[in-house]
């Protein structure tokens, strides 16, 4: 039997329900107010939050426009996998909603570079609407 490892940096990036946006009105407010950011594989919008931990949080829509519930639900894991990786590199107090694109290969790797880039750039006052290739 192989021993646990028990660092402190993996319990940092724990995937806790604390994270995920679940009420309807915050999603509403996300789809309302967020800063829309995309590229060619997801579009993010981001909105601070008022969590006194200052805790970034995700909520994650994805269509039947992208197949079955079996194909659905493992692209919504690999977005909050994707994100539980990505989470310390993002700004804090923030919540994401994260939209794939219909027709794309996603690959955890794939979404955490896209996640890192237009999270940064969602919360950034500066930032430009799209990156296209």
């Amino acid at each position: 039997m192989r021993p646990v490892d028990r660092s402190v940096s993996r319990m940092k990036q724990r995937a806790d329900k604390r994270y995920r946006i679940t009420r309807r009105g915050d999603i509403s407010r996300l789809f309302k107010e967020g800063r829309p950011r995309a590229n060619g594989l997801i579009t993010i919008l981001a909105l601070p939050n008022d969590d006194p931990v200052r805790r970034s949080r995700l909520g994650v829509g994805v269509s039947k426009q992208h197949g079955g519930a079996v194909r659905r639900n493992r692209i919504k894991r690999m977005l909050r996998e994707a994100f539980r990786l990505t989470r310390s590199e993002l700004p804090p107090g923030w919540d994401f909603m994260i939209v794939p694109r219909v027709g794309r290969d996603f690959t955890v790797e794939n979404l955490r570079a896209s996640i890192r880039s237009l999270g940064k750039r969602a919360a950034d006052r500066g930032g430009r609407g799209t990156d296209r290739p």
